[in-house]
């Protein structure tokens, strides 16, 4: 389960005393030290997890700017391998390729796949849907924009997770060895990244029952595309794009992932 977050830099989350329920998943769970995003602005970082590209894109603009038909995602790699996926979005209007109220479609970045093979949900059914015998095995969320901390602040970030993680720890999809990853899609503070500029030094938090029982902190530099990397490698996948390159790094240890197989 990926669960992206907005906007703020290492060292504005891990540290702070104004977040302690952030830090105490860091703490207790798993902590990429060294994650970088992408570039700037959100856009391309979304579209990077999940494609190992960003696929050309340097802006913010809807799908009706950017279409990508024929690009494959993790989500169609999942299902060729017969995983079962599901993405689900807060707040998800009746039409969700564009914009509306605190529903920002360039945190949804499977709209701009229109051939990905991956449904997306409004949020509110997440918890029935992770307790029920069909569960995904693979889950996107997507927070509204207070939730991610775009708009709201670090303090309304803090009370979503608080509430989210312990309601997807609480589903038997989680302790049926569910892994979430937590991470903020880039760093307003700075151009910092892997091999080079990009954007920004990150958090990455993974929770999980393993972790739990044996925290880590794992401090191989890391950015979108190694992220995307290792979930390939949870799953027993080929590597996508830019995911190909070991040079992206990857969160294999905190996953408890095996490297998959080659290009």
């Amino acid at each position: 389960m990926i669960v992206m977050m907005e906007n703020k830099g290492f060292s504005e989350v891990i540290g702070q005393a104004d977040q302690p329920y952030t830090n105490n998943l860091a703490n207790t769970y798993g902590l990429a030290t060294q994650s970088y995003a992408f570039g700037h602005p959100s856009l391309p970082n979304y579209l990077d997890i999940v494609s190992g590209s960003n696929q050309g894109v340097t802006d913010d603009g809807p799908p009706s700017s950017h279409k990508f038909p024929s690009a494959q995602t993790l989500a169609d790699q999942l299902v060729a391998a017969r995983f079962s996926v599901k993405a689900y979005a807060e707040n998800l209007p009746p039409d969700p390729a564009n914009n509306s109220g605190e529903y920002a479609v360039r945190h949804v970045p499977w709209e701009y796949f229109p051939g990905a093979r991956i449904g997306v949900a409004d949020a509110s059914s997440i918890v029935g849907d992770l307790n029920a015998a069909n569960a995904p095995d693979f889950v996107w969320y997507t927070p509204n924009l207070i939730n991610d901390e775009h708009d709201g602040t670090a303090q309304q970030g803090e009370a979503f997770l608080s509430k989210l993680i312990p309601e997807v720890q609480s589903t038997s999809w989680y302790r049926s060895g569910g892994r979430i990853i937590v991470e903020w899609d880039e760093s307003d503070a700075d151009n910092s990244g892997v091999n080079g500029s990009g954007g920004g030094h990150i958090v990455t938090i993974v929770v999980s029952d393993s972790l739990r029982t044996a925290p880590k902190r794992d401090s191989i530099p890391v950015n979108s595309a190694g992220i995307l990397r290792s979930v390939e490698d949870a799953f027993g996948l080929a590597h996508l794009g830019a995911a190909r390159d070991a040079a992206n790094g990857n969160i294999d240890a905190l996953l408890g992932a095996t490297p998959g197989p080659g290009p």
